[in-house]
């Protein structure tokens, strides 16, 4: 069949390791318009739930729920060529986009874990990956003690093959993290540290944050380390906006310690910080709020892009100017937030920041 050979060009296409994620997106996007018009449903999801991965990487929340609504939807009406268990993995993935939403109701988005937890219990799966999506929305909403209960409810499920065990790891760490307790975070970063337990990104996380944290717990070896061991694992990777949820930590450690590295790498995270999704630019905001402290100069100059609403010609910034756009920002974003979660975490998260 001749749209068969079209689409296994395009997806040849997306191997090309130079290519970005939104164009490797823009070629699957073809592809599937393909299958979906020959009505090959199979190869159409198949597809589609590529799609979502390459979305993940752009932050792309909204599309990445609407194009897995389709894969529901059509697996409701094809159950005799998809399975339900294909799906369950990405299924997770957009489950934490609903959160990462504001305008999505709190009640909208409980009711997608439900259907979730449903789903993973009828499929033979454990309850693991449901407690720990709640652990880490808890922790950002401020909650600790709720956070507290569901990673131990976590960590009596079984790990089966919706976990990732290096993931759950490095998001357990900012509990303790976040609550003063790096001693016991870097105890149980261990497995990470040491690599016993790995993913595409979760040790590079834990580096990233815990170079941070260590710094300011009073431990300036262990911050070095994790600072090398953080740039070794950055090499390479210029192009992973994704990581910007954690980067924002590592840039103000290095503004603490190597002012300008700490400058390089501010001009590259405002750069990403333009194209990522509202939760990564809210956290993002926050730890600029942070960094901004540890400013080695009052004005300074930058290469940033145009689109950047402080963007001037001849690179001259204030720092002041710097700080309060993205306060300003990191406060607009968590009152959509906290009005959402009936909660005000995202705020006192903030002001904990301004205080300190």
């Amino acid at each position: 069949m001749r749209y068969t050979l079209e689409i296994q060009k395009l997806l040849l296409q997306t191997q090309n390791e130079s290519l970005r994620p939104r164009e490797k997106a823009n070629l699957l996007k073809e592809a599937i318009r393909i299958a979906d018009d020959n009505e090959d449903v199979e190869w159409a999801t198949e597809m589609r739930l590529d799609l979502i991965y390459e979305l993940n990487l752009l932050s792309a929340d909204a599309e990445e729920i609407t194009v897995f609504s389709k894969i529901l939807d059509d697996y409701e009406n094809h159950k005799d060529v998809i399975k339900e268990d294909d799906l369950l993995w990405k299924y997770k993935w957009i489950w934490a986009c609903t959160f990462d939403v504001p305008d999505i109701p709190m009640e909208q988005v409980k009711a997608v874990g439900e259907d979730y937890k449903t789903r993973i219990l009828r499929n033979g799966y454990s309850l693991r990956s449901y407690y720990h999506r709640w652990s880490v929305e808890c922790i950002w909403m401020r909650q600790y003690d709720k956070a507290k209960e569901y990673i131990d409810k976590m960590l009596a499920e079984k790990i089966d093959d919706q976990s990732c065990e290096a993931c759950e790891l490095n998001f357990m760490l900012d509990y303790y993290l976040e609550t003063g307790q790096f001693d016991e975070a870097y105890s149980r970063a261990q497995p990470l540290i040491t690599k016993q337990v790995t993913c595409y990104e979760a040790n590079l996380r834990a580096f990233l944050k815990l170079s941070y944290y260590a710094l300011k717990a009073g431990k300036p070896e262990i911050a070095a380390d994790m600072c090398a061991r953080a740039e070794e694992g950055l090499a390479g990777r210029e192009k992973d906006e994704y990581l910007l949820s954690y980067m924002g930590l590592f840039v103000a450690y290095n503004m603490m310690t190597k002012p300008e590295r700490g400058w390089e790498y501010v001009e590259r995270c405002i750069d990403w910080s333009l194209r990522t999704n509202l939760l990564k630019k809210y956290r993002f905001s926050c730890d600029m709020v942070e960094t901004m402290k540890y400013a080695d100069r009052q004005e300074v100059r930058l290469s940033l892009p145009e689109e950047f609403p402080l963007y001037r010609a001849d690179g001259g910034y204030a720092v002041s100017e710097l700080r309060d756009y993205f306060y300003q920002q990191a406060a607009e974003l968590a009152q959509r937030y906290d009005a959402r979660n009936g909660n005000s975490g995202y705020t006192d998260r903030l002001k904990e920041i301004m205080s300190n």
